[in-house]
């Protein structure tokens, strides 16, 4: 049981090592499907793909900013 335990942290460190990066993606993509479920927002589907890139950059831009000043 303790090596299942130990082998699911390390899958999930791997994949969302950093929360600020996770959640930068995890922000970024419920905004985009909020495009497509929210009829006001529809207007900005034609921009999704630059708001998930700048979203994306952003948090790598913050984690890293945290890595630098430690």
């Amino acid at each position: 049981m303790k090596f299942i335990k130990h082998a699911l942290k390390e899958v999930f460190d791997f994949f969302c090592g950093d929360w600020r990066i996770f959640w930068g993606v995890a922000i970024s993509i419920a905004l985009i499907e909020a495009f497509h479920k929210v009829s006001a927002l529809a207007g900005l589907i034609p921009y999704a793909g630059i708001i998930f890139v700048i979203g994306v950059s952003l948090s790598l831009v913050l984690a890293l900013k945290r890595e630098i000043t430690h």
